[in-house]
């Protein structure tokens, strides 16, 4: 999405098709999780999340190194950083305060996302067990999410690209030495905590409000 800059349809259309691909190559691997909000959400989900704490933990870590990757590919390509801030993508971190907005649309398009990924991989809440379709519905579903929320809070959705992002273009502006790079690190906590809050909640709403909702009764029949 960096490498293409702020045209949000024609990022989310290559994220989502590189999510497409990188499910298909992963998924039956490593479960195909680049993101540590639908890692946390689909181990909660599973009642897992203690259990396989370690390996976890060595998921997570593997995204946020993954990421740190990602962005310097980015900068290669663009010659310059890209920049993760809300609203105006380069100076949004300094001269805006939308925190509320930004929390809001970060936690409720990771919700979204999440839940769609928890429905694919339930055997009870899977409309189809076509690997490819699956897929599909994940990457489309980020698309729609990055194309709501891109122009406002950044479309990250992921605390693992929010962290290097964030502390690469913080190092970026201040090795500069024009100005300070601490203001372009406001929206850190943002990127964090809301995209980890909207996957746990996912998680906590398929436990306790989809999955008691269902009605087996037609699924037997089918």
């Amino acid at each position: 999405m960096l490498v293409l800059g702020y045209n949000f349809t024609a990022a989310g259309l290559a994220v989502g098709f590189n999510l497409f691909v990188g499910i298909l190559m992963a998924a039956k691997v490593s479960g195909g999780m680049f993101n540590p909000a639908v890692t946390f959400a689909v181990y909660t989900a599973k009642n897992e999340l203690f259990s396989k704490a370690m390996l976890v933990g060595m998921i997570i870590v593997s995204q946020v190194v993954g990421g740190f990757f990602g962005v310097l590919y980015a900068h290669f390509c663009l010659g310059e950083p890209a920049f993760l801030c809300p609203y105006d993508q380069r100076n949004g971190c300094v001269h805006f305060d939308g925190f509320g907005k930004v929390f809001l649309l970060e936690f409720w398009c990771t919700f979204f996302f999440c839940q769609c990924i928890i429905c694919q991989i339930d055997n009870r809440t899977e409309e189809s067990k076509d690997g490819i379709l699956k897929a599909a519905a994940i990457a489309f579903t980020l698309l729609a999410m990055i194309n709501t929320a891109g122009s406002i809070s950044g479309g990250c959705f992921n605390p693992a690209f929010g962290l290097v992002q964030t502390i690469y273009q913080v190092i970026y502006v201040s090795a500069q030495g024009v100005e300070d790079g601490s203001p372009y690190m406001r929206y850190l906590w943002v990127y964090l905590i809301a995209p980890s809050l909207g996957g746990f909640a996912s998680a906590m709403f398929n436990k306790f409000v989809h999955l008691p909702n269902i009605d087996y009764s037609n699924q037997s029949k089918k």
